[in-house]
């Protein structure tokens, strides 16, 4: 398969990566706004540079992109590659709000080609294990859950993404991930109560949303941007269950990326401990892997296999698009939103 990267980023090099690393796919262009950026990216990841997307699509002709812009220009981009039968990995938040979701989600029906969210914690090592546990029925009945991702603003991150109307902070960037976590594990969503804070950039940096799901579960998702200078990234999850109570912790210095040799940062600390009902603790060793690859091998399997992707429906992606707007109006209103 032959792949464009649309946005050069920091996350893009990740899938670039992914793409290297996998048997059936292969990177011919990037298009960046800047000429220098896109040239230094494709320089090292063996590709052609572009600067105009509609240029980069008619000329290299690809089977897929990988939209890796900033998230209130991923309905255009979207739209470009659709109308040009182009399959489509789109990193997260799909959009902005519902609105704008439900424009870009019609656009991808219409033309009719295979879609995906780039909700990379579904394939992240540690939280596919904790989803075939709920597949089982291994922690029972579900009393609670609580998931955790900090971190402290580093100059790696884009400046949109502390705009309050473009990115959002903490709450737009970070509390994404874990919203479609739970969704995916627990399933679909009735209110949400949001305490947040902001800060001086004026975005909810802050967040701890307090979530009911339909099925009757309760669920805490807490991010935070403000940590101090030199606090190592990390998320977690804890779960309560009437079989097994579930921990599960992972921290990686300054940044969640796998290198080049299929480990993570030897700063990073991952692990899961189990405590079974009527057997005590168990430790899990937690084996590491590149995420994007798996998640780069599942997009191209559904390609190649004709079919819309089961782990990440579409219609999966607005449902959480949805939540992070109540989790949004929650917060400003200080009442509980129903979706």
């Amino acid at each position: 398969m032959k792949f464009v990267m649309i946005g050069c980023g920091l996350i893009a090099g990740s899938h670039a990566n992914a793409i290297k690393n996998c048997r059936d796919a292969y990177l011919a262009a990037v298009c960046g706004r800047r000429k220098e950026t896109a040239g230094k990216f494709a320089m090292e990841h063996g590709c052609k540079a572009y600067t105009d997307v509609e240029v980069m699509l008619d000329e290299i002709r690809p089977d897929a992109a990988v939209i890796c812009t900033p998230t209130y220009l991923h309905e255009k981009h979207v739209e470009q590659c659709a109308k040009r039968k182009i399959h489509v990995l789109c990193e997260k938040p799909l959009e902005k709000n519902p609105a704008a979701c439900k424009r870009l989600l019609n656009v991808v029906k219409s033309q009719g080609i295979i879609f995906m969210t780039a909700q990379v914690v579904r394939f992240w090592t540690g939280y596919v294990e904790l989803k075939e546990m709920f597949e089982k029925g291994q922690m029972g009945k579900i009393y609670m859950a609580h998931l955790r991702r900090v971190s402290h603003r580093s100059g790696q991150y884009s400046p949109w993404i502390f705009d309050p109307k473009l990115g959002g902070g903490a709450m737009g960037d970070m509390l994404v991930h874990d919203v479609d976590y739970l969704r995916y594990v627990i399933g679909p969503f009735q209110s949400v109560y949001a305490h947040a804070v902001k800060d001086e950039t004026g975005c909810y940096n802050n967040v701890m949303a307090n979530i009911v799901h339909k099925n009757g579960v309760h669920s805490l998702a807490e991010v935070s941007f403000t940590q101090q200078t030199g606090y190592p990234f990390g998320f977690s999850v804890d779960i309560a269950g009437s079989e097994a109570t579930v921990e599960y912790q992972y921290s990686s210095g300054a940044s969640t990326l796998i290198n080049r040799s299929g480990e993570a940062p030897l700063e990073s600390l991952c692990g899961m401990r189990i405590w079974k009902k009527g057997d005590g603790l168990e430790t899990i060793s937690i084996r590491q892997y590149d995420a994007y690859q798996k998640q780069m091998e599942y997009f191209i399997g559904c390609v190649q296999k004709g079919c819309q992707p089961e782990n990440i429906t579409p219609e999966q992606s607005y449902e959480v698009i949805c939540m992070m707007d109540a989790i949004k109006r929650s917060a400003d209103s200080s009442e509980v939103v129903f979706l």
